[in-house]
């Protein structure tokens, strides 16, 4: 499933990072020790020679904004809001997968949650997430109310994986499937696809979840949606999906979307490669392990079978 991971911020104004400086650069190996170049950037930037001209430095990293809260929804359990945040934020996380770490403002830094970004008014300066209830971190914002200050970390935009697939889909047919919170992370991929004239076809396995969470979401952006069970009760995908997969295949689909955990990813997965797909691409949620989006603390690392180490919240792995 992983191969050749490219760095989210390669490129950015966030290139080189903390990691270059520190010999754990995820693209370049000159910075990381080695003595020849064996990267796989394309984009035609040399990591190494832009940290000698910062003088062995990482560029500036993400800024925390103060943003006032301007519209509040609380629904059984979670809060939507919508709020006011500089253009140039809002530009940033408009991409899917973008996401920013909130927290009160009279909260510790380490009380950050990562929380992706559903909705973006542009030109206006506003962005919509859902908080969910579901610990110390997110149960400070039980009594948000309008014209609260919340404290805003970004932007983050390695909320999706596959993001070069579905990003190219114009006017295509694209499924997607999602399982419990797995919808609240979707939304932003489903809202980009359908803006670029794409046919989307939405199913939602409400897992654990409740109904009336979901239904709440699936109104509030206007989403058409049709129930299915991702997985059956020996945990294997169950018959009806593989059904939908197979027939959305059949009939040339160009994408699919899993909006689920890492196993039930795996498992779409390894059915398309079971069915012999050849042309169907995959995207996917990246948020199951995010903690601090910089791969500085270690919580979100992978070590492939090659020994390779896989920092998920700043590598745009490839699905295959």
């Amino acid at each position: 499933m992983i191969i050749n991971g490219l760095c989210a911020d390669y490129g950015s104004r966030f290139c080189p990072c903390i990691l270059a400086v520190t010999g754990g650069c995820v693209v370049c190996s000159q910075v990381n020790g080695k003595a020849f170049c064996d990267c796989k950037a394309s984009g035609g930037i040399c990591i190494k020679q832009e940290l000698l001209r910062n003088g062995g430095k990482a560029n500036p990293g993400r800024l925390t904004y103060e943003c006032e809260v301007i519209s509040v929804i609380h629904y059984d359990g979670l809060v939507f809001l919508r709020v006011k945040v500089p253009i140039s934020l809002e530009r940033e996380v408009k991409r899917p997968g973008g996401f920013v770490f909130v927290r009160r403002k009279d909260a510790a830094s380490w009380y950050d949650v990562p929380i992706s970004v559903q909705f973006e008014e542009m030109m206006v300066g506003s962005i919509g997430m859902t908080l969910l209830f579901r610990g110390v971190k997110t149960n400070q914002f039980k009594d948000l109310a309008e014209g609260d200050t919340l404290l805003l970390r970004g932007p983050f935009n390695n909320g999706l994986l596959g993001l070069q697939h579905l990003e190219a889909q114009q006017s295509s047919r694209c499924l997607i499937l999602t399982k419990g919170i797995g919808l609240l992370p979707s939304v932003s991929a489903v809202r980009y696809l359908q803006s670029r004239h794409n046919e989307t076809e939405l199913y939602v396995d409400e897992g654990n979840f409740s109904p009336s969470i979901l239904k709440f979401q699936l109104d509030l952006f206007e989403l058409p949606f049709k129930p299915l069970t991702l997985l059956d009760d020996d945990g294997e995908l169950s018959t009806p999906a593989k059904h939908v997969i197979r027939r959305f295949v059949a009939d040339g689909g160009s994408l699919i979307h899993v909006g689920a955990s890492e196993y039930v990813i795996h498992q779409v997965a390894a059915y398309l490669h079971y069915i012999g797909n050849r042309h169907v691409k995959l995207s996917a949620c990246n948020n199951a392990r995010m903690c601090c989006g910089e791969g500085v603390c270690g919580a979100c690392t992978e070590t492939t079978a090659d020994k390779r180490v896989i920092h998920h919240c700043k590598e745009q792995v490839k699905i295959k």
